[in-house]
């Protein structure tokens, strides 16, 4: 601590690097927006631009799922992209997984509860057949899958 208080870590730094950051903040955030605005969800949940140089645009993907299908569906998302005149030049799409080290805590550890895809008549099925499993790991595995994972389950008797 100084005499004035602590002082900002820019405050020692040359100016020059902070140009230069400055304008390498504005180049990613242009970068992301364009990209937000041109493709639109899912992609962008599961999917970031890391940098646009040459008519090269580097993306990250959540998983090896998502980057799967970002290349699947390269020609489709570079026409997309190719309609904002800001990606006008986009010639290739490079994409990688984010690493495992790379993502925080919080997004190793998290749980999504997607709601059940399965049909009605079906759900009632596999509940119906929940309730007569002795194993109860078994059971309320079935139970999950059958969209009732919110409801305590009863021991069996």
């Amino acid at each position: 601590m100084t005499r004035n208080g602590p002082k900002n870590v820019g405050a020692h730094l040359p100016s020059a690097v902070l140009n230069r950051a400055g304008a390498h903040m504005d180049k990613l955030s242009s970068l992301l927006s364009h990209w937000k605005a041109s493709v639109g969800e899912p992609l962008v949940s599961h999917s970031f631009p890391v940098s646009y140089d040459n008519g090269r645009l580097s993306l990250r993907a959540d998983t090896s799922a998502w980057a799967s299908r970002l290349r699947h569906s390269q020609a489709e998302i570079m026409e997309q992209l190719r309609v904002d005149t800001y990606f006008r030049d986009l010639q290739e799409l490079y994409v990688r997984v984010l690493p495992e080290r790379a993502r925080g805590q919080f997004e190793k550890n998290r749980k999504v509860l997607l709601p059940s895809r399965i049909p009605d008549t079906a759900a009632h099925l596999i509940k119906s057949v929940a309730d007569d499993i002795v194993d109860p790991a078994l059971r309320k595995s079935l139970i999950r899958l059958a969209g009732a994972r919110d409801k305590q389950l009863q021991p069996k008797r």
